[in-house]
């Protein structure tokens, strides 16, 4: 097939899979086929070559969720293309509990996924199959482990803080002091997340005292939306400081909903 725009290559793909589903609904009896019908031609659709047919055959297994189809959507899981994954993710989580057994859970693996949306779609599907639980502490265990990668730091962080896990909260603020800065403000995103009200200290001593202005910013930005008075300290003291961009942050942060009721 010769190479096309993203666009209509996507068409193409969505044509295609609509013509395999047509043709297992409608027999030449007119009857309508059952899904295990359907279900082969798309689970080897998700071998296919062009990954805008493998994210269309998963997606189009999670709309008919059943059971059957959960072995191909877990190799789908491992998949290069990040569309693929995260639709495999939402395709088992459309599925619902039954879509996986006793054991650790294949989707755990994404809340490590370089593509936010994969992380995403991975937290949503362990809530889903009911393992929400267990996919929070596999990533406290991968905070607790001594000489974890900052980059593992980071995505475990994004995940907590995008499944809104609160037990997470004291985790996360240890992660403030880490030595890589891009750690710390991934830590302080996922507090802002949270939204726990614990948070709002120890994101004003980061605002106050981290030597990296993006850390600051960042904490800056999530004091506004958690507000309240106790924010008001550290905002106002950051009002001063040295980098523009977190002295604009710390004036629309007073803004926000209870944080100074500045005008």
């Amino acid at each position: 097939m010769p190479a096309l725009p993203r666009f209509f290559r996507m068409l193409w793909a969505i044509s295609f899979i609509g013509s395999i589903l047509t043709a297992c609904i409608v027999s030449k009896d007119q009857q309508e086929s059952t899904p295990e019908q359907v279900l082969p031609r798309l689970m080897a659709v998700l071998k296919d070559e062009n990954p805008d047919l493998r994210r269309t055959a998963a997606q189009s297994l999670g709309k008919i969720a059943r059971k059957e189809a959960v072995p191909a959507l877990v190799e789908a899981l491992r998949d290069p293309d990040a569309g693929v994954r995260q639709q495999a993710a939402w395709a088992l989580g459309m599925i619902g509990e039954e879509a996986l057994g006793p054991g650790p859970s294949p989707l755990a693996p994404l809340l490590f996924d370089p593509d936010p949306d994969v992380r995403a779609a991975a937290a949503t599907a362990l809530g889903l199959t009911g393992d929400t639980q267990a996919g929070i502490e596999l990533l406290l265990e991968r905070l607790q482990e001594p000489g974890t990668p900052a980059d593992s730091k980071r995505l475990a962080a994004a995940s907590l803080g995008g499944m809104e896990a609160r037990t997470a909260v004291t985790a996360l603020t240890r992660l403030l002091s880490d030595r890589d800065a891009r750690v710390r403000r991934w830590a302080a995103a996922a507090l802002g997340d949270i939204g726990d009200a614990r948070s709002v200290a120890p994101l004003g001593r980061l605002l106050t005292k981290d030597p990296d202005p993006g850390v600051r910013l960042e904490a800056a930005f999530r004091l506004g939306k958690l507000g309240g008075a106790a924010a008001r300290p550290a905002l106002t003291a950051a009002l001063t400081d040295p980098d523009e961009n977190v002295r604009r942050a710390a004036v629309a942060a007073l803004k926000e909903r209870g944080a100074g009721g500045h005008s």
